[in-house]
């Protein structure tokens, strides 16, 4: 196997691709913030088809909705589960 590098910073704040979406013409995720979900604008940068690079918007140890259904909408209550 070999391993091309192709970008590498030191700490950088990355969430999964799949909790980014289109909201306009931005991209968005929702945040979690007193157990509701609130639509998010972020900025991204670089991506590897797992992991997006956040350059603004969020900061690092926010919760974030994964893989967000077509029923969240923003200020919907939310509840963590466990994902073990």
């Amino acid at each position: 196997i070999v391993h091309v590098v192709t970008w590498k910073a030191d700490a950088v704040l990355t969430l999964p691709a799949g909790a980014l979406f289109r909201s306009g013409d931005s991209w968005a995720v929702f945040a979690v913030r007193n157990s509701r979900a609130r639509l998010t604008a972020i900025t991204s940068g670089h991506r590897n088809g797992r992991l997006v690079e956040i350059l603004a918007g969020l900061s690092a140890g926010d919760r974030i909705v994964l893989h967000p259904s077509d029923r969240i909408r923003d200020g919907v209550s939310v509840t963590q589960r466990d994902t073990r």
